[in-house]
């Protein structure tokens, strides 16, 4: 979330930059190959199972990071050493990252030689065969991460209030992929959503306690 000084989350936002927008774009592609490789039964039957396994725990990274460091923006704790558009790069990149490997996670569903699901079953909360909470809940916080790169795509259109409430999103959005992980995951990977979870409180309450102070 971007921020400038004396405001939590508000402020003007920077799209991608070019290299950013190339370096989404070879995910992209890449994923692109690897989902024609699942659907045309290139490789074991356990490939699309072990790439959605790697896409989510990679997405939710990049996830952490960017949540984390959004609410770092344009703060006294933002790291010395990392200048303001360099901060504000990153975090684009991270968050959008994190949006195009989600969705690429929840995709590989419709590849996956062990149990296929229909394509519904990923966009429709509660509709996969397979774990249906679990799924559902992935669906909604990528529904909910959406509305925050949405918000960043139309900040000019949007007032403040509107994006702001909007960009807001990811700490929900993060909250219910981060259960979705844990309900979902068969990897032992507690301490990585610990770490991520507190990663991301802590940088907000610390952000919200200097807003606080500025106000005063």
């Amino acid at each position: 979330m971007d921020a400038r000084p004396g405001r939590l989350g508000a402020g003007r936002v920077r799209a991608l930059t070019p290299d950013n927008e190339r370096r989404v774009a070879a995910l992209l592609a890449g994923y692109g190959g690897l989902y024609l490789a699942c659907w045309i039964g290139l490789g074991p039957a356990t490939l699309a199972w072990s790439l959605n396994r790697a896409l989510g725990v990679t997405a939710y990274l990049a996830l952490a990071l960017g949540v984390t460091l959004g609410a770092l923006l344009g703060s006294r704790l933002a790291p010395p050493w990392l200048a303001r558009a360099a901060q504000a790069g990153w975090h684009s990149l991270l968050t959008t990252s994190a949006l195009v490997l989600g969705t690429a996670h929840g995709l590989m569903l419709t590849v996956d030689r062990q149990d296929a699901q229909p394509l519904q079953a990923v966009l429709i909360p509660g509709a996969s065969e397979v774990l249906p909470f679990a799924v559902g809940l992935g669906t909604l916080g990528a529904y909910a991460l959406l509305l925050v790169w949405g918000s960043t795509a139309l900040r000019a259109r949007l007032s403040r209030r509107v994006w702001h409430g909007l960009h807001l999103l990811a700490y929900p959005a993060f909250a219910l992929l981060t259960w979705h992980g844990l309900a979902a995951g068969s990897d032992p990977l507690g301490g990585m959503y610990a770490l991520a979870g507190a990663g991301a409180a802590l940088t907000l309450v610390a952000r919200v306690r200097e807003e606080r102070r500025r106000v005063r």
